[in-house]
């Protein structure tokens, strides 16, 4: 008898000792769905940032500089479309390489990335503006590195992440650094 009035005591145990730890469960199975999702699209951007810096220190006689050879800035700026940039329809006028860097991150990053802006700059640009414009020839960028900077935003899956975030919307930035090559072109000064 007493063993009867035991059982009916512990019945009830295992769905409250189930409804404890079930937020604790979910909640780790949200994070992990949110972080991998973070890193993937992470990762999307990296590649991005890193198959631009090796067009940029490839394709750099016209890529991202002005007439005065002053580093325009972000080539590409907010609500970036690679199909403007390829088609130039922003009254924007970009260069075969600026096009040819629109194309190869449009093609390598996935649709849940926004990009919002890519930055190229050249250290030797940086070296020789304003102080020695003189001297400035852009076959020397091959003596610095190209910097490319990639920033875009995509969605989260969670809550979980989504409360670190803007509009459950995360921001990612990633940075690639190459040394420019020698220009194929070039009269052998470098």
């Amino acid at each position: 008898m007493k063993n009867r009035k035991r059982k009916r005591r512990e019945s009830g145990q295992a769905i409250v000792e189930f409804a404890l730890v079930l937020p604790f469960f979910l909640l780790l199975v949200m994070g992990i769905l949110d972080f991998g999702w973070l890193f993937y699209n992470y990762i999307s951007v990296e590649n991005s940032a890193r198959n631009a810096a090796r067009i940029a220190c490839v394709e750099y006689t016209e890529t991202c500089y002005n007439d005065k050879g002053q580093n325009k800035g972000p080539v590409f700026d907010k609500n970036f479309d690679p199909e403007i940039v390829k088609n130039n329809t922003d009254n924007k006028a970009y260069t075969d390489q600026e096009r040819h860097i629109a194309n190869v991150i449009d093609l390598s990053m996935p649709k849940s990335v926004t990009i919002e802006s890519i930055d190229i700059s050249y250290t030797y640009d940086k070296k020789m503006w304003p102080n020695n414009q003189a001297d400035y020839r852009v076959e020397k960028r091959s003596e610095g590195d190209v910097i490319v900077t990639v920033k875009g935003k995509f969605k989260v899956l969670t809550p979980v992440l989504g409360v670190f975030c803007d509009n459950m919307e995360k921001t990612v930035t990633a940075q690639s650094t190459y040394k420019v090559e020698t220009h194929p072109n070039s009269d052998g000064d470098d």
